[in-house]
């Protein structure tokens, strides 16, 4: 018998692609609620035509630039693929130190990833607010593994794959496990401290993780967390 929910991934790409208001404009975000953010993806490798998957990332590319973010999953414009694109452009400050920064963040160039597997290495965990584009407006504090290691499927310039196994750290750390959970049908609110869910406009009160202890009511490991401090070990 013939599976009448079964998807054509390549049909469905075509689709959301062909909704943009022309070529160079973004994809539309599918919001909290939409179906595609829970299911699991489907393996991305050899499912796309060569060409199609290359108008596929340039448009999530374009999408996740104008949102901004730092970050974009194919779930998140509605296709449960497993791929995402990641870039940080973030710069420090002229004269600042880039080991003064406790969330380690480093620029981070374009890239898209195909198929990735995440796996923590050691047990620090960093604590630190993330949005996420499909929750717009939000933030919450979700703990993360310090460091990863990275196997996935790099989409290159020519259209070619190369198979890359590497590991990361800090923000960038941070940014993989977040798009890795989206394949998995995972936002990072399901994974957050209990109440530390706020408007993301009051972020900017809590840059220090003890006032959002005191001030939000939170508990657990994070309480322990001294001043100024991000990580427990």
């Amino acid at each position: 018998m013939r599976d009448t929910g079964a998807v054509d991934i390549s049909d469905l790409t075509r689709k959301i692609l062909d909704r943009r208001e022309g070529e160079g404009s973004p994809l539309r975000i599918v919001q909290a609620g939409h179906p595609a953010l829970r299911r699991r993806a489907v393996r991305a490798a050899e499912r796309l035509p060569a060409e199609l998957l290359r108008e596929l990332v340039d448009a999530m590319a374009v999408t996740m630039r104008r949102a901004p973010g730092v970050g974009l999953a194919a779930p998140q414009v509605g296709l449960p693929l497993s791929l995402y694109v990641v870039e940080d452009s973030f710069a420090s400050e002229p004269g600042e130190d880039p080991d003064d920064d406790l969330l380690e963040r480093r620029p981070l160039p374009l890239r898209a990833l195909l198929d990735p597997v995440l796996e923590p290495l050691g047990d620090q965990r960093v604590y630190a607010f993330e949005g996420c584009l499909s929750v717009d407006g939000w933030q919450s504090i979700v703990p993360r593994s310090r460091r990863v290691r990275l196997r996935a499927a790099e989409l290159l310039d020519d259209g070619t794959l190369r198979e890359v196994d590497e590991e990361h750290g800090g923000w960038t750390a941070r940014i993989l496990q977040h798009e890795t959970d989206h394949l998995a049908g995972t936002l990072c609110h399901d994974v957050a401290v209990p109440r530390s869910f706020i408007d993301a406009s009051y972020a900017p009160h809590y840059t220090d993780l003890g006032e959002a202890v005191r001030r939000l009511g939170l508990s657990g490991e994070i309480a322990e967390l001294g001043p100024g401090e991000v990580m427990t070990r």
